[in-house]
């Protein structure tokens, strides 16, 4: 029985609605790990050719994984298109 009108608070309402998730205080709780956006890592450019380095493609012809930032590059990375060394990139604007 029904004490009043209303939706039942069923499994499927609670997380489909409510947005169910585990309270910080429960004992399974597991803390989101933070992620960077790829999308607010910066581009840089190359000044020599213009190459422009996206952070969100890396360049996987030199074993760079999309998602490695420019900072995290080795120090012997050039640029895939003149050759040009790191401290040859700026920030792009």
């Amino acid at each position: 029985e029904n004490l009043k009108e209303g939706v039942c608070m069923t499994y499927a309402y609670y997380h489909q609605v409510k947005g169910g998730k585990t309270p910080k205080a429960a004992a399974t709780y597991l803390k989101e790990p933070l992620k960077k956006g790829v999308a607010d890592m910066e581009k840089f450019r190359c000044t020599v050719c213009g190459y422009v380095y996206d952070p969100e493609k890396g360049d996987p012809d030199s074993g760079v994984k999309p998602g490695t930032p420019f900072q995290e590059l080795p120090d012997d990375w050039v640029c895939p298109v003149c050759g040009a060394a790191k401290d040859q990139f700026e920030k792009e604007a």
